[in-house]
C-alpha cells in the first residue's frame, strides 16, 4: 500500500518533537511490513527538497509559516502523481483539511488539540486563528477514522464533535534498548526537565519551585535539557530569582547525552498545561527515573500517582515544591518509584503502536473499497 503522511515537520527537522518521534517509529515499522511511505513536511533551512530515511521517502515544501498553504495548493497534484492509496493527516498545529482536497480515504492522526491552551503560547490574534482552525475539524473530517495517543485526546476530539466509534487510542511506545536503567550509575540530586522550551510547557513553574527549594537549604540542581523560543525568558527569570547557581540550561544535546541525564537524575519534572501523552515521562521511567508531573491532560494518561511518580495540581508551586522535596529527600520512596517506573513504562511498545495503526490503515482503505 502506498501511504502519504502529512506532518508539519519531518523526523530530521531540528525542531522535531514527540509528534515526529511517533511518526518516525510508526512509519519505519510500516515500511518493514511492505508499505510504501512518503512523508510530506515543511522545508527547513539547509534541508533538501527530497530525502529518504530508513526507506521513508520525504518531500519538503513551503516553510515554517507557509507549509499548510503549500499543502492546500499542491496536495491534489502530489496525490495524482504518486498514486497513493491513503492519506494520513497529522492534526498537529493547523489542520490540512485534506478530505476537502482529495477523494482518497483519509486517516487522521492526532497528538492533542490546543484549544484554549494555545492562548498561553502565542499572541491572541494567532491563538484565535489556531482555535478557529481546530473548530473546523468536525466539518472537514466528519467521516474519517481518528487515531489519538491518549484518552485525554480522545475526550477532546469527542467534545469537538467526532463520534466516539470513529476514534482509536494508540499510545506511543519507548525504545527500551536505548532507554534503560544503568544499575551501577549513582543518582545525582538533579531535577531534570527535557523538551522544547515553550510557554505552554510552564517550565517557569519549575524555576519558582527551585527558588523555594533553595530557600529551604536543599542540595540539588535543576538541569533543563532542550531549546526553544521560551529559553530567553526562562534564563532571565532564573537570574531574577537568583537561582543561576542551581540551574543549568544545556540547550540541544545529543540523544546519548539526553539518555545519560535520564539515567543519572533523581527525578524528572513535567509542568505542562497540556500534553498529548508525555513521551519524556516514558523515556525517564524506562531509565528508572520517577517523575513529578502536573495533573494535566495527557500527563494523567502517561502517569499514575504513587506508581511511576507523583502528581501535583497544575500551577500550584507550593505543592510542586513539596513533591520534589519528597522525592529528593526520601531515598526509600525514590527507589520504590524508580523500580515501579520501569515496570510501568514497559506496558507500551512501538511494535504495539504500529500494530494498531496498521490495522486502522487496512480497515480504512479496505472498508472504503467495500462501501464504494
Amino acid at each position: 500500500m502506498h501511504i502519504l503522511f502529512i506532518n508539519w515537520r519531518c523526523p530530521r527537522n531540528p525542531l522535531a518533537g514527540g509528534a515526529e518521534i511517533y511518526l518516525y517509529e510508526v512509519c519505519r515499522r510500516l515500511v518493514r511490513r511492505g508499505h510504501q511511505i512518503t512523508v510530506l513536511a515543511e522545508k527547513y533551512p539547509g534541508a533538501a527538497s527530497a530525502d529518504e530515511l530508513e526507506g521513508i521517502r520525504i518531500i519538503r515544501l513551503g516553510g515554517k509559516w507557509t507549509f499548510n498553504w503549500t499543502v492546500y495548493r499542491r496536495l491534489p497534484s502530489i496525490l495524482r502523481e504518486g498514486a497513493f492509496d491513503l492519506v494520513v493527516d497529522d492534526l498537529n498545529k493547523i489542520p490540512f483539511y485534506s478530505p476537502w482536497l482529495t477523494d482518497k480515504p483519509v486517516l487522521v492522526l492526532l497528538m492533542h488539540l490546543f484549544r484554549k491552551s494555545i492562548f498561553h503560547e502565542v499572541p491572541a490574534p494567532l491563538a484565535a486563528y489556531i482555535y478557529l482552525a481546530e473548530s473546523l475539524i468536525p466539518l472537514a473530517y466528519r467521516h474519517c477514522p481518528f487515531a489519538v495517543i491518549s484518552e485525554s485526546s480522545r475526550q477532546d476530539v469527542i467534545r469537538l464533535g467526532i463520534p466516539p466509534e470513529q476514534i482509536t487510542v494508540a499510545p506511543p511506545g519507548t525504545d527500551f534498548e536505548r532507554f534503560r536503567p544503568l544499575p551501577d550509575t549513582k543518582r545525582e540530586p538533579v531535577i531534570l526537565h527535557v523538551g522544547r522550551l515553550k510557554k505552554y510547557k510552564s517550565t517557569d513553574h519549575l524555576l519558582y519551585a527551585a527558588q523555594c527549594l533553595k530557600q529551604k537549604g536543599l542540595h540539588f540542581r535543576v538541569v533543563i535539557v532542550g531549546d526553544g523560543d521560551d529559553r530567553p525568558r526562562l534564563e532571565a527569570l532564573a537570574r531574577k530569582l537568583q537561582i543561576t547557581d542551581r540551574v543549568l540550561f544545556t540547550g540541544f544535546v545529543s540523544e546519548a547525552e539526553k539518555i545519560s541525564w535520564y539515567q543519572r537524575s533523581a527525578v524528572l519534572a513535567e509542568n505542562s498545561i497540556k500534553e498529548g501523552w508525555g513521551l519524556i515521562v516514558m523515556e525517564a521511567n524506562a531509565c528508572g527515573t520517577p517523575v513529578v508531573v502536573a495533573r494535566s491532560p495527557g500527563l494523567v494518561d502517561s502517569s499514575r500517582d504513587g506508581v511511576n511518580g507523583l502528581f501535583y495540581e497544575y500551577g500550584n508551586i507550593n505543592e510542586l515544591t513539596a513533591k520534589l522535596e519528597l522525592v529528593l529527600t526520601d531515598a526509600d520512596l525514590r527507589q520504590r518509584l524508580s523500580r515501579q517506573a520501569v515496570e510501568w513504562s514497559h506496558q507500551w511498545t512501538w511494535d504495539g503502536t504500529a500494530d494498531k495503526i496498521n490495522d486502522l490503515i487496512e480497515r480504512t482503505v479496505y472498508g472504503r473499497q467495500h462501501t464504494s
